[in-house]
């Protein structure tokens, strides 16, 4: 006798509540206020209750076609249940971080309860729709995603004083695309939906490149501000070493102001990693100045004021 398969969509629909997981974390990794964690970890229980009541669906289904489920795949289950309700648990002790972290972790066994289940019975026509559909909704939700790191770093922008209006109104434009991409694949209009990824794709790297510049120029300023600290530093041990004439001294200032130089340069060729590796010359000279500054000079007051202007790198 022909078994009825399961209808796929049971197996969309658990993916996608799935992986919708995933989006939902990102912002709990990032919440400041413990009630805000509190609301994001609720969040991941109710997405593991969807998962979990659409997989016990399959499993009924399966049985009543007279299907066996598999083994291994009970054990995933089984595993999901009890990080379940460890998550729970350490929800109820205000521990939200690693109470989110569980509930993550058993929403994973969930997935892989699943896959374990359509690998041992595959279905045995091709429903090309509906593998579209995943496709698509997992594209959505990583874009959803990413966007999200583009507006936190926009605003990271925006309270060090950049005008950031441009990009806020382009990140709007692009969840509008993502949210009628969404709506067209519901509503099986593929192409449609394929037209509105693309859309929103070549905006995300257009957004992503702007932020990056901003990092860049962050960055460069926070450079800019240790080289200024620096030049300090170096005129004071300088005077300090002619002073003593100080020889050894001297030769080390050299070198720390020669790597110094070569890191102003490239910076101002925006080599970021060549500048830091500049710096970190010219700090390892400059403390070696200061240590043959201590072995010539007796004052023991003298040479720990100069130690302590040493700041850390960028």
């Amino acid at each position: 006798m022909h078994l009825k398969s399961p209808p796929k969509w049971l197996f969309i629909l658990a993916l996608v509540a799935i992986a919708l997981s995933a989006l939902v974390l990102a912002s709990t990794t990032t919440a400041q206020e413990d009630v805000a964690a509190k609301e994001k970890t609720e969040d991941l229980f109710s997405v593991f209750q969807k998962a979990n009541a659409t997989l016990t669906e399959i499993f009924q289904q399966f049985r009543a076609d007279g299907k066996i489920i598999p083994q291994a795949s009970l054990k995933q289950c089984n595993q999901a249940f009890l990080l379940a309700e460890e998550s729970r648990n350490l929800l109820q002790t205000g521990n939200y971080s690693d109470a989110s972290n569980r509930i993550v972790e058993a929403l994973q066994k969930l997935k892989e309860a699943l896959r374990i289940i359509y690998t041992t019975y595959p279905e045995q026509t091709a429903e090309t729709a509906l593998e579209k559909a995943v496709q698509l909704k997992s594209s959505i939700i990583r874009y959803y995603g990413q966007l999200q790191r583009i507006e936190n770093l926009t605003h990271i922008a925006a309270s060090a004083g950049y005008n950031t209006t441009t990009l806020e109104a382009n990140i709007r434009t692009a969840k509008s695309l993502l949210k009628t991409a969404s709506d067209n694949v519901d509503a099986k209009r593929f192409e449609a939906a394929s037209n509105n990824l693309a859309e929103a794709n070549a905006l995300s790297d257009t957004l992503l490149s702007l932020v990056n510049q901003f990092a860049i120029d962050l960055e460069t300023q926070r450079v800019q501000t240790y080289i200024i600290q620096t030049e300090t530093r170096l005129a004071i041990i300088r005077e300090k070493a002619e002073s003593a004439s100080n020889t050894a001294s001297l030769t080390a200032l050299e070198n720390a102001e020669t790597s110094l130089d070569n890191a102003k340069d490239y910076l101002e060729n925006q080599r970021i990693d060549e500048t830091l590796s500049e710096l970190a010359n010219s700090r390892t000279s400059e403390e070696e100045a200061v240590e043959y500054l201590k072995i010539g000079v007796s004052s023991q007051d003298s040479t720990s004021s100069i130690a302590s202007n040493a700041v850390q790198l960028p």
